[in-house]
């Protein structure tokens, strides 16, 4: 499946996100806008350049059901955001 952003014009932004095999329910974006993170119902998290539409990463959901990850360092904002999409930290 191929993902589009739009603004508020219905005109297309940036390139196309390519990867999901499923319709996707959810999207962040990174605070310094570097990355989005996008969740989908193939149960799978990615992890985008913003500015390319490269996928960067792709996480399962799977791996982390039943998670609940409390007082994580380290992690950068996007992964953050994918974490909490996931449910597994607050």
């Amino acid at each position: 499946k191929t993902v589009r952003l739009w603004d508020v014009n219905g005109q297309p932004i940036g390139q196309p996100f390519v990867g999901h095999d499923s319709e996707v329910n959810s999207v962040a974006f990174s605070p310094d806008g570097q990355r989005i993170v996008s969740g989908s119902h193939d149960e799978t998290i990615r992890i985008w350049d913003a500015t390319t539409g490269n996928c960067l990463r792709v996480i399962s959901y799977k791996l982390c059901a039943g998670l609940n990850i409390t007082g994580v360092t380290g992690l950068t904002s996007a992964q953050r955001i994918a974490l909490k999409l996931m449910g597994a930290i607050e």
